[in-house]
C-alpha cells in the first residue's frame, strides 16, 4: 500500500468518523404529533388567554401561568379527551365542547380541580393532579440530574416516546423571573415533550410570544421560548386505547374570502389542507359545526360522490362528511361551497378531523375555525331535528305567505269567473 493511497483512505475514514459522530441518528428526530396550543392566545376575539385561572379568586390568568393547564389541553386533544362546559361555566360565555386551555380550565373550576398553592397564597391557584378527566392516567418521575437528565429518567423518556405517550415536564430555566404562582424555582414551566432529537428532546412550549397564534411553539428542551431548560419533575401520560400511530400530518380549515365578519346572502367557500406522512392514506373526515348557542352539528354528504356544491346535511349523531374513506392528497382541496343563509347571527365555529378506519374515535390531526355572522335579519334558532340542513324560519314564512298569497288570489278569480257565468 502506497504513502498516497494510505493518506486517501486515512482521510475517508476521519470524514466518515465526523459524520457518525455529528450527524444525530435518523430515528432521533421522530416525534409524536400532538396537537399545540399557546397558553398566550387571545385572537380576533380574545378567549382562553384572559380567562381567570383556578378559583376561589385566584390572581392570574392562563396567558400569564397557564402552562400546565395549557400542556394537559395539548396531551388530552391527542388521546381524543373532550369535555363539556355549561354557558353560565364557561369563560368564553357559550357552551363549549371539545378541549383547549379554557375548556380544560373550567371542566377543572366545576370539579374542584384546584387547590392553593401554599397555606396563605391568594386564591385557589394550583392544579390537583387527582381531579384531572378520568380518561387518563399518570405516572410521576423526577430527574436528579443537573443539569441535564439522569440516565433513569432518559430511559423512561424514551421509552414513553417509543410506546406513543407524551410526557409533561416540570422545567426551569436560566436568566429569566418564574412565572411560578407558588414561588417555586423548580416546576417554573410546563412543557409536553413529543420526540427525540439526538441527545436533545422535541418539545412543544404552551409559550408563545405570537399572541394571535393559537398553536404553541415546536422546539427543543436546550431552545425553549423562556431559555434552556432544565427538567425538574415529569409525568408520563397514559390515555385511552392504543396511542395514535406516529404519523407527521397536519391539517388546516380556511374560509374563502379570508374575514372575520360574514353576512347572509356571502357566498363563502370552505376548504381543507392535509399534509404530511400520511397524507394519502385511506382516511375518515369528519366536520362538527357549533352554533353561536353551543349546539352541535355533524355535517354530512347524503351522496355518495358529492360535488362541493351540493346541499350539506346535519345530524346530532356521530356521522362523518363522506360516507365512506377516502383518499386525500397532500393539496388543498375544496370541499364546500354554499350561500349563507339567514341564520342565527353571532360566532359559528367548525371543526374538522381525520382518523384511521382501523382505529376509530382516535384523531390523528385537526383544526377549529370560526367567523361571525351578521345580524342582518330577524331569525329563530335552527330545528332541533338536525337531521336535515337547517332552514331560515324567515325563508319558510315568505314561501308559506306566497303561496297563502296565490291560493286567495286563484279563489277569487274563480269566484269571479262563477259571478259571470251565472243566468
Amino acid at each position: 500500500m502506497n504513502g498516497r493511497f494510505r493518506s486517501v483512505l486515512l482521510l475517508c475514514f476521519s470524514l466518515c468518523f465526523l459524520l457518525g459522530v455529528l450527524s444525530p441518528p435518523a430515528q432521533g428526530a421522530i416525534g409524536l404529533p400532538v396537537p399545540s396550543f399557546n397558553q398566550a392566545y387571545r385572537g380576533a376575539f380574545g378567549y382562553w388567554a384572559d380567562c381567570r385561572l383556578g378559583s376561589a379568586g385566584c390572581p392570574y390568568t392562563i396567558g400569564a401561568v397557564g402552562c400546565l393547564v395549557t400542556a394537559f389541553a395539548m396531551v388530552l386533544a391527542f388521546y381524543g379527551v373532550e369535555l363539556y362546559v355549561p354557558q353560565e361555566e364557561s369563560c368564553s360565555g357559550r357552551v363549549q365542547v371539545g378541549i383547549d386551555p379554557g375548556i380544560l380550565n373550567d371542566w377543572l373550576r366545576m370539579n374542584d380541580g384546584f387547590g392553593r398553592c401554599t397555606p396563605g397564597s391568594a386564591g385557589n391557584c394550583c392544579l390537583r393532579w387527582a381531579a384531572l378527566p378520568p380518561q387518563i392516567s399518570l405516572s410521576s418521575h423526577e430527574n436528579r440530574s443537573e443539569p441535564g437528565i439522569d440516565a433513569v429518567s432518559r430511559s423512561i423518556i424514551d421509552r414513553a416516546l417509543e410506546r406513543g405517550r407524551p410526557v409533561i415536564a416540570g422545567v426551569h430555566f436560566w436568566g429569566g423571573a418564574c412565572r411560578s404562582p407558588d414561588s417555586n424555582r423548580e416546576d417554573c414551566h410546563w412543557v409536553v415533550i413529543t420526540g427525540r432529537l439526538g441527545d436533545d428532546y422535541l418539545i412543544i412550549d404552551p409559550y408563545n410570544r405570537d399572541h394571535t397564534d393559537p398553536q404553541g411553539t415546536v422546539t427543543t428542551l436546550s431552545r425553549g421560548v423562556l431559555g434552556a431548560y432544565t427538567i425538574d419533575r415529569f409525568v408520563v401520560v397514559y390515555g385511552p386505547g392504543p396511542a395514535p400511530a406516529v404519523r407527521d400530518l397536519r391539517l388546516d380549515l380556511s374560509f374563502s374570502p379570508e374575514k372575520d365578519l360574514f353576512h347572509p346572502g356571502d357566498i363563502q367557500h370552505r376548504f381543507i389542507r392535509l399534509s404530511g406522512s400520511g397524507a394519502e392514506d385511506d382516511l375518515i373526515l369528519y366536520v362538527r359545526l357549533i352554533d353561536p348557542q353551543g349546539e352541535i352539528y355533524y355535517v354530512y354528504y347524503e351522496t355518495q360522490h358529492p360535488q362541493p356544491g351540493d346541499r350539506l346535511s346535519y345530524s346530532r349523531e356521530r356521522r362523518s362528511l363522506y360516507p365512506v374513506p377516502r383518499r386525500f392528497s397532500t393539496a388543498t382541496f375544496l370541499w364546500n361551497s354554499a350561500v349563507l343563509p339567514a341564520a342565527e347571527p353571532g360566532i359559528w365555529t367548525w371543526k374538522v378531523w381525520v382518523e384511521d378506519p382501523a382505529h376509530p374515535g382516535e384523531p390523528l390531526a385537526s383544526d377549529i375555525a370560526a367567523y361571525e355572522l351578521a345580524a342582518d335579519a330577524i331569525v329563530a334558532r335552527a330545528p332541533a331535528a338536525a337531521d336535515q340542513e337547517p332552514s331560515p324560519p324567515m325563508a319558510t314564512a315568505a314561501v308559506a305567505l306566497v303561496v297563502g298569497v296565490a291560493i286567495i288570489i286563484t279563489a277569487l278569480i274563480y269566484a269571479l269567473a262563477l259571478a259571470q257565468n251565472r243566468p
